[in-house]
């Protein structure tokens, strides 16, 4: 059997109870990854606890309320 060279990711903001997922807003064509727990974002694969953004807020500051963003989960195994 083949071992996968991608590994998940911790958040660093709930102190390890939530794992990030690469998502696409379809509607913003954006790439983003997303805490399934605390719902802090990114906009790219540097994720740290000193540069994550609220999801409700980064969305809010690109026109998009939480309801109207088309968000597609890309899974959590993005991380090599």
């Amino acid at each position: 059997m083949l071992s996968s060279a991608l590994t998940k990711v911790v958040c660093p903001r709930c102190d390890g109870n939530g794992l990030v997922y690469k998502s696409k807003i379809t509607n913003l064509d954006l790439i983003i990854y997303i805490c399934d727990e605390c719902e802090a974002c990114w906009k790219d694969e540097k994720i740290r606890l000193e540069n994550f953004q609220d999801l409700t807020t980064f969305l809010e500051s690109k026109g998009l309320t939480y309801k109207d963003a088309q968000i597609h989960d890309l899974g959590y195994e993005w991380k090599s």
